[in-house]
């Protein structure tokens, strides 16, 4: 639908501002500065709103929203892509999410933050960035982005943008409501997840869009 250069420049931006915002917070987190009161006053916020019938449909938004579910359906996705001969697509997907549990691991570990106390959620590891707010922003943003040429109405593209952004929304909130996270390990999780999946999709255009040849063996 766009030429493979306007993609470029187009998720270049998404790699740089994401990036930018992810320093920010890491700074922040580092020199004490004035980012951190915005994880009391949100966590302050949160804790006005909370109602039993919420606190379980979000409980339960949360353990589908685990990272392992959505790798699980990121491989099937992906076995339908190669089935339908698009394993181009498909090693975008499986590449991108691979990219950014890897990254995810690698901050959790270096960081070693501790969760905010919950007594309405019992989440274990380190917590900072959120594994859940950067697999979902990786999973959705990537299904909007190899669906969106594949769905041919204006509705069908929107509903599936919209459909997309929501879900990503709905389970960083489910993280903060449930006092699973920080503010910051949220907006954290999703700079990483849409860093990693455009700095893949740049890489992917870069090394193999450009090479006709390459992607169509892929495709056979």
């Amino acid at each position: 639908m766009f030429p493979n250069w306007a993609k470029n420049i187009l998720f270049l931006l998404v790699y740089m501002i994401s990036g930018l915002v992810l320093v920010i917070i890491i700074e922040g987190l580092l020199t004490g500065s004035d980012l951190q009161p915005l994880n009391s006053a949100i966590e302050e916020a949160i804790v006005r709103v909370r109602t039993p019938l919420l606190t379980t449909l979000l409980v339960w938004i949360t353990k589908i929203g685990n990272p392992f579910v959505f790798s699980s359906v990121a491989v099937f996705i992906s076995i339908m892509l190669i089935v339908k001969k698009n394993a181009y697509d498909a090693m975008l997907f499986l590449v991108s999410l691979i990219v950014a549990a890897i990254s995810l691991t690698v901050l959790k570990n270096i960081f070693q933050i501790s969760r905010p106390a919950s007594d309405i959620y019992l989440a274990e590891g380190w917590s900072f960035p959120s594994g859940h707010a950067t697999v979902a922003t990786a999973f959705f943003f990537l299904l909007a982005y190899i669906f969106f040429g594949k769905i041919k109405t204006l509705r069908g593209r929107t509903i599936l943008i919209l459909g997309s952004i929501a879900g990503a929304l709905i389970v960083c909130f489910s993280r903060l409501y449930l006092g699973a996270h920080w503010t910051l390990d949220v907006l954290a999780g999703v700079a990483l997840g849409l860093l990693s999946v455009s700095f893949t999709i740049l890489m992917f255009n870069v090394f193999l869009e450009e090479n006709r040849s390459l992607r169509k063996r892929l495709n056979l």
